[in-house]
């Protein structure tokens, strides 16, 4: 399952009917969440630092986007991700989208949850 973010929501319907434009980030992150992210909470968890996500242009007419590269990321204490959430930058930011994963992964304080390349798709619905 994938959401936009309140902010993203409104962001597009302003580019869609004329209003405001906002300005593309220059890069985006993933932050693992450890409950499934909702419009009201991200539950980001204790993983560090955010990801680096590079997406293929979207597909047509799915409406879809996959990661480019695989992402790596690094639990610093005991935790299951359940989820993950999209941010325009590496610390602080704006969240833009977020979802929950097929299966729950795991972790250990030092461990490693990653995403393969092609394995995280964003769809728009």
């Amino acid at each position: 399952m994938t959401g936009m973010d309140p902010y993203l929501s409104k962001q597009l319907l302003d580019w869609m009917t004329g209003g405001a434009a906002a300005t593309q980030p220059t890069q985006r992150w993933i932050q693992w969440a450890t409950a499934s992210p909702t419009s009201q909470s991200a539950f980001d968890g204790p993983f560090s630092p955010r990801i680096t996500a590079t997406f293929a242009a979207a597909n047509s007419p799915q409406g879809s986007a996959t990661n480019l590269n695989a992402m790596t990321g690094t639990a610093t204490a005991v935790a299951t991700a359940v989820g993950w959430n999209l941010y325009d930058r590496s610390v602080g930011g704006t969240r833009l989208a977020f979802g929950t994963l097929a299966a729950a992964v795991g972790c250990k304080s030092a461990d490693n949850p990653c995403f393969s390349a092609g394995a995280l798709k964003i769809t728009i619905s």
